[in-house]
């Protein structure tokens, strides 16, 4: 205890005490300018490690020097020993030594761990922490790399409504995807996915946050007021990685004006952005003369693409063609709202089978109109794929590629595009489609969900459980754990599909058919094969009930093929058996006459004969019937 107020007071009479304040001032000062202006001045992130490197070893030198030196009227001299009177109260030399070897320690210390706190502190979108998730899943970060965006990146964040009528929220929502879609025909410009874009409606996500996740470096905000026929547009443009805005403006015009305005929108940020595009010119084509049909057209568009209230979007989007024959995009989403809900999967009170009759008449409506327009593209390439018939799907994928290689926000033609590939066996077609939707939509469950379901028909494990997890965190769809674990449970991988499952469970506590004694079930099955057979006893279920999945899934898992062919029915079974039997490990599947049968009934076995096979497989007949001989087939 007596060590302390002599060590002190020598400390404070060679000023070793004010020395270190002022040094870590001055550091801290310059730490600040450093982090603000390197950036702005184009010096690289080692630039700023530099000088944080120095900052921090200049420290011990600067309290070295502090104690053995002092600045006097005569210049710096050596500091001198401690006057007799002070000696006397001072401790024994060796303990002073002692105090002198303890104060630099320490002080070296504080110093390296304030320089260090500084050198890991989160500094720009690459550094920021990630959102926290549940053990297994993995962040937005993760799934996405940690690449620095691209500077010619934007995202349009759905525009808040101001309008005293809540219902207009279907207007700003709108607008918000009026100008997405022109600023995706900008070229040079890389435009985030509406679906993407449109998940953090209704959040307090911070901008820079928003950022990050979506990969872009700017982003449009706004708001819409509209009253009677005049509305009120304020949009502004951040530039997230200074977090300022490179530009606003608020637009009051009449609503027979809308066109124009979002035009004036689209021309002011890339005249912001000419730095880094160029110039380039934009132009806004008028859809429809009739505002009320393009007000309808816009909620009806609103809510397919939310997916909800479809009944009431097909209304919409009839009422806006029916006002407005010549409406294409109109023409073209009634198209593909007809067939999503007439496909089943969706709650209706409709007809299904006379909307999927109505389905393709719209969209040829709509081409017939505009020859290239995606969305009717991708839907009558769906219809045809989906025929039975080898030479229409065969146009189908010639549609759909179409519609893939538009340039768009909504990235469903790729994913259908995909899809269709990947039931025909042709998973190196399939990969780059899904990596591309992926990438473009990174938030979007069914993106990530196929992308890892395709890793995993490729054997790379790893990474198609990352991606289904990262599905299952986005949306609690279970379907891309459940194939994954297919393949991995047949691989003699068990324990790992286990895992992949378990981490899925809290996410299915609800699910009436995949959840509760179902799931748990498999996993005791998966963990005792002993249980193997209990399991499937109690999952004995005929192919016209609705809960058959259940019921396929546990005999594709437990290789089951007397069981797995006597449960595939309807829509939901067939898709599932036609991925699974392209997993690696499923060769006991995709080699059983019965899934050639299966695959003539769709028409797919007549693609293959005509258009050829996938890879490392051929046909051969064998007594039982024609099947495939996948001896080749190595992902």
């Amino acid at each position: 205890m007596s060590l302390a107020p002599g060590l002190f007071a020598e400390l404070k009479r060679r000023k070793v005490i004010r020395v270190a304040v002022v040094y870590a001032a001055t550091a801290f000062a310059v730490l600040q300018g450093a982090d603000i202006m390197l950036p702005r001045m184009g010096v690289p992130e080692w630039g700023m490690n530099l000088v944080v490197a120095l900052t921090v070893l200049g420290f011990p030198i600067a309290i070295v020097l502090g104690w053995a030196l002092e600045v006097t009227p005569d210049g710096i001299r050596r500091t001198d020993a401690a006057p007799a009177a002070q000696a006397e109260k001072r401790a024994p030399p060796a303990l002073l030594g002692k105090r002198t070897v303890l104060a630099s320690a320490l002080l070296v210390a504080v110093g390296v761990g304030l320089g260090a706190g500084w050198w890991l502190k989160p500094g720009g979108e690459d550094s920021r922490a990630p959102v926290a998730h549940d053990a297994g899943a993995p962040s937005a970060a993760t799934a996405q790399g940690q690449a620095k965006p691209e500077s010619n990146s934007i995202a349009v964040l759905p525009f808040l409504n101001m309008s005293p009528d809540p219902a207009n929220v279907f207007f700003a929502d709108g607008i918000s995807e009026e100008l997405l879609n022109i600023l995706v025909g900008v070229e040079g410009l890389k435009v985030a996915s509406r679906t993407s874009s449109f998940s953090f409606k209704g959040k307090d996500t911070p901008i820079p946050e928003i950022a990050r996740q979506l990969g872009v470096r700017h982003i449009l905000e706004g708001s819409v007021r509209r009253q009677d026929n005049r509305v009120r547009i304020t949009a502004q443009l951040i530039e997230t990685d200074s977090d300022t805005h490179l530009w606003s403006e608020t637009f009051e015009r009449d609503l027979v004006d809308i066109f124009r305005v979002q035009e004036e929108i689209a021309r002011a940020i890339t005249a912001a952005l000419e730095g880094v595009l160029g110039v380039r010119q934009v132009s806004v084509s008028t859809p429809t003369t009739d505002l009320e049909s393009y007000e309808r057209f816009l909620r009806g568009r609103t809510r397919f693409y939310q997916r909800v209230g479809l009944d009431e979007a097909i209304a919409d989007l009839q009422f806006a063609v029916e006002r407005d024959p010549a409406f294409a995009e109109a023409w073209a989403f009634l198209g593909a709202a007809s067939f999503v809900v007439g496909n089943g999967g969706y709650p209706t009170e409709l007809d299904r089978e006379a909307l999927l009759a109505e389905a393709l008449p719209a969209a040829e409506r709509a081409l017939a109109l505009s020859p290239d327009l995606g969305i009717a593209l991708a839907v009558k390439g769906q219809l045809f794929t989906r025929s039975g018939d080898s030479a229409q799907i065969a146009e189908g994928i010639r549609l759909l590629q179409r519609a893939a290689d538009r340039v768009a926000a909504d990235t469903s033609a790729r994913l259908w595009l995909g899809l269709t590939w990947l039931e025909l066996g042709f998973v190196e077609r399939a990969l780059p489609l899904f990596a591309s939707a992926q990438d473009q939509d990174p938030l979007v469950a069914i993106n990530n969900g196929y992308l890892g379901l395709a890793y995993a028909t490729q054997a790379r494990w790893q990474e198609g459980v990352r991606l289904a997890q990262r599905a299952v965190e986005l949306s609690a769809l279970p379907f891309w754990s459940f194939n994954i674990a297919i393949g991995l449970a047949n691989d003699g991988r068990r324990d790992e599909a286990r895992q992949l499952l378990y981490a899925a469970q809290p996410m299915l506590t609800g699910d009436p058919q995949l959840g509760g004694d179902f799931l748990s079930g498999l996993l005791a099955a998966l963990e005792d094969p002993g249980r193997r057979d209990e399991f499937l006893a109690a999952n004995e279920l005929d192919s016209q009930e609705d809960n058959s999945v259940p019921a396929l899934y546990a005999a594709l898992m437990f290789q089951d093929a007397e069981r797995a062919f006597r449960v595939v029915g309807g829509p939901g079974t067939r898709l599932i058996m036609s991925l699974a039997a392209w997993l690696p490990s499923l060769g006991w599947l995709r080699e059983d006459p019965r899934f050639y049968a299966r695959m003539q009934e769709s028409g797919a076995a007549g693609f293959w004969e005509d258009q050829g096979f996938p890879r490392g497989c051929r046909p051969v007949d064998d007594p039982a019937g024609r099947r495939l001989d996948c001896s080749g087939y190595a992902p």
